[in-house]
């Protein structure tokens, strides 16, 4: 077993330096004509440089840049990847031959589900960085939490407030109505004016 675990990390850094020399594969002119892609094309033409794979001309697609069999598909740690969806599908990986890869369409609170859950099954997580990916949905829920009080605050006090003006409407309406006389208040005042103004005539009489 250390053998095999020895070999493979001996076939993983070779296929590094190979990896390393690899050149982008693009086609022939691509950079001259702008309807010409990047993607690679083999060479055709008769008289084609890279054709006859002149010095100095781009490389050519060939079979001793690809990486060692027994590594091929591996992810970089020697693991073969296993793209991963729900917690269920955990249960299946092998922890000594397999890695975990979370698909991209997983939301954050599945994706914690899932970490947590190969934390404990002892599976390594390779598109993660668990300790950072953690970290980062703290502080999110941390600022919702913020943001929910902040707005229960605001709703508060727009409440308050809307209550203190209605508080404040009843009374004027309540020293509205104390301010309008009835006409039986109305008569007997006009009534003791009109006996006041009698009894003034009467007196500068005599």
């Amino acid at each position: 077993m250390t053998e095999k675990k020895s070999d493979k990390k001996k076939l993983l850094e070779v296929r590094k330096t190979i990896k390393d020399k690899k050149p982008e594969f693009k086609q022939q002119d691509f950079h001259k004509k702008k309807r010409i892609g990047d993607h690679w094309r083999r060479p055709t033409g008769l008289q084609s440089k890279m054709r006859h794979q002149f010095k100095g001309y781009a490389r050519r697609v060939k079979q001793g840049w690809r990486s060692p069999v027994e590594v091929r598909g591996l992810h970089q740690k020697g693991l073969e990847v296993v793209m991963i969806h729900n917690v269920k599908e955990l249960e299946t990986i092998k922890p000594a031959s397999q890695g975990v890869m979370i698909a991209a369409t997983v939301g954050n609170k599945k994706r914690l589900e899932i970490v947590n859950k190969a934390e404990t099954l002892k599976l390594q997580v390779l598109n993660i960085k668990v300790d950072k990916f953690k970290a980062k949905v703290a502080k999110v829920a941390e600022d919702k939490k913020k943001d929910k009080e902040q707005k229960t605050e605001k709703k508060k006090k727009t409440i308050e407030d809307s209550l203190k003006k209605a508080e404040k409407k009843e009374k004027d309406k309540e020293k509205k109505d104390k301010s309008v006389e009835t006409p039986e208040e109305i008569d007997e005042q006009k009534a003791e004016e009109k006996k006041v103004k009698d009894d003034v005539i009467i007196h500068g009489q005599n």
